[in-house]
């Protein structure tokens, strides 16, 4: 019985883990739109929304790490070689960059992101983020190129998303043009800030 009992206990911390790192984020965008949509009282039902998403998130993502698919990928990859192991891991990680971002908190994000990127340097999501990052919160257009220049690296295929993205991001800088997702982030930040103006009068 002790083994399951271990079992058991590992799950309920990863559910726990899993669930804390998906709600600020979850609960910042369900405050925001919340808000928009009903004032004081949409604001209290997008909170417990993003709770309960969060939660949900947490049992989820138990849940696959248990699935039979999970373990193979695990057993074929071996110690210190799974990739997609670790990028599951990350990805909490990259929650908590994209909330730091949200909140105009660029200097936390940079180094949340730095922290990211030092475990797995040719994480495509995290290079994209942190040339974001760069970007918008501090004008840095020669860095942020070259993350977008490794990103197209690390993923030669034209077709694949991230390199996509990042093409049109690099096209956008080099033209001196302000990218649509900076701009779009702009917009998040001004309603934020709106609703946190309403909440302190």
């Amino acid at each position: 019985m002790k083994p399951r009992n271990n079992v058991d206990s590992a799950d309920a911390v990863l559910t726990l883990r899993n669930t804390i790192w998906a709600f600020p984020y979850l609960a910042v965008m369900g405050l925001i739109w919340g808000y928009l949509a009903d004032e004081s009282s949409g604001a209290i039902v997008g909170l417990a929304a993003a709770a309960a998403i969060s939660v949900l998130i947490g049992s989820a993502t138990t849940i696959l790490n248990r699935t039979p698919v999970a373990r193979v990928v695990n057993k074929l990859s071996g110690p210190g070689r799974s990739t997609i192991g670790v990028r599951q891991q990350l990805a909490a990680d990259l929650n908590v960059v994209r909330y730091h971002k949200l909140c105009h908190r660029f200097d936390d994000a940079l180094i949340k992101i730095e922290e990211v990127l030092a475990k797995d340097p040719d994480f495509a999501e995290a290079l994209l983020l942190k040339a974001q990052i760069l970007w918008e919160g501090f004008e840095d257009c020669k860095a942020a190129r070259e993350c977008l220049l490794k990103i197209m690296a690390v993923e030669p295929d034209e077709k694949a998303v991230f390199h996509r993205w990042a093409l049109n991001f690099y096209e956008e800088l080099s033209n001196g043009h302000r990218p649509a997702a900076a701009v779009a982030e702009t917009q998040r930040l001004a309603i934020g800030h709106h609703f946190a103006r309403t909440l302190n009068k």
